[in-house]
């Protein structure tokens, strides 16, 4: 690793160097366990009173000491070569004690850096001074710390993520026949989908369809008589006690040039905003390719009913699958 001081002799050379070259030494030093915007800033302003910064990182065990047993998050090594990565630092030694005090006696720092918590009557103060430096107070990034971070991703994993199945509906739920089905009479469910809906119904996945009706923009239905279909399928499915969580459709053609369409994503993302999903977590499922152009764009798992993906689309499903039951006990595996 580049510019690591592995040892306290490679330390004196190091420092040996760089007063030959005339250059000013500044430490500042801490555990930087969970680098974060604070730490960033902080070491900025550190570089600029002097030359050279020398970041002195506290090792593993020395964290422990202080922090608990359940400190440090990141290893020593991983957390010197983040620091490492940063073009303000340009060395960094790691030290076993809980302060300084031992290795800025060697450095002799012209300024040594500390936080606005510590302030100038820092434990380090006597020995920077003695050996002619100064102590510079950093500026405080207020809500910046490693506590307040951990406390966040405490906090945001007590709520387990809300995930969700998207689903087509025309070809993957119900039989397309001659297409743009919307009246009760028209209307059957593929074999097997009803148990395997009510499977997934029993999973804490939201299930939602996504369903292009392009039938309102030809003029073949229009959107009341779409709306009163979409109310008759929702209560069919309330008596054959399934469970749908919400549907969106899009009412436009291709030739609208909407973002809610498939393969475009207003649809899917309406829903993320209604229901605070994370796509990360959620599958797509459907028989044409743009759902599964969808899914693949906003990082949803995809699983692709039927025939392959045309080789003109350079993309393919996570999954394939025969039926819609046989996505959903992929899923529930």
């Amino acid at each position: 690793m580049n510019n690591l001081i592995a040892t306290e002799k490679d330390l004196l050379s190091t420092i040996k160097t760089i007063r030959k070259n005339n250059q000013t030494i500044v430490t500042y030093n801490g555990s930087f366990d969970l680098l974060h915007i604070g730490h960033i800033r902080s070491i900025h302003e550190a570089k600029q009173q002097g030359d050279i910064l020398i970041v002195l990182l506290n090792s593993d065990n020395s964290v422990k000491k202080y922090k608990g047993s359940s400190r440090p998050i990141i290893g020593e090594n991983d957390r010197a070569e983040m620091l490492l990565s940063l073009k303000d630092v340009d060395y960094v030694y790691i030290f076993d004690a809980i302060n300084p005090k031992s290795i800025l006696e060697l450095i002799k720092p012209t300024v040594h850096c500390n936080g606005s918590d510590w302030g100038k009557d820092c434990v380090e103060k006597d020995v920077v001074e003695k050996n002619g430096g100064s102590v510079h107070v950093l500026s405080w990034n207020e809500g910046s710390s490693t506590s307040n971070l951990i406390a966040k991703i405490i906090s945001a994993n007590k709520i387990p993520p809300k995930k969700a199945v998207f689903i087509d509906r025309d070809g993957t739920i119900n039989d397309n026949k001659n297409g743009y089905v919307h009246t009760k009479e028209e209307f059957s469910l593929l074999p097997g989908v009803e148990t395997a809906l009510k499977a997934l119904g029993a999973s804490d996945f939201l299930i939602i369809i996504i369903t292009n009706q392009s039938g309102i923009s030809r003029g073949m239905y229009t959107e009341e008589e779409y709306v009163l279909f979409e109310k008759w399928f929702m209560s069919e499915m309330e008596r054959r006690k399934i469970r749908i969580d919400k549907i969106y459709h899009c009412p436009h053609g291709s030739f609208d040039n909407c973002s809610c369409r498939k393969p475009g994503s207003g649809m899917l993302f309406q829903a993320v905003t209604d229901f605070d999903i994370s796509l990360n977590d959620s599958w797509m499922i459907g028989d044409s390719e743009v759902d599964i152009i969808l899914g693949r764009e906003v990082n949803t798992k995809t699983i692709k009913l039927g025939t392959p993906m045309s080789k003109s689309t350079n993309l393919e499903p996570n999954y394939y699958a025969n039926s819609l039951t046989d996505a959903i006990a992929l899923i529930l595996k």
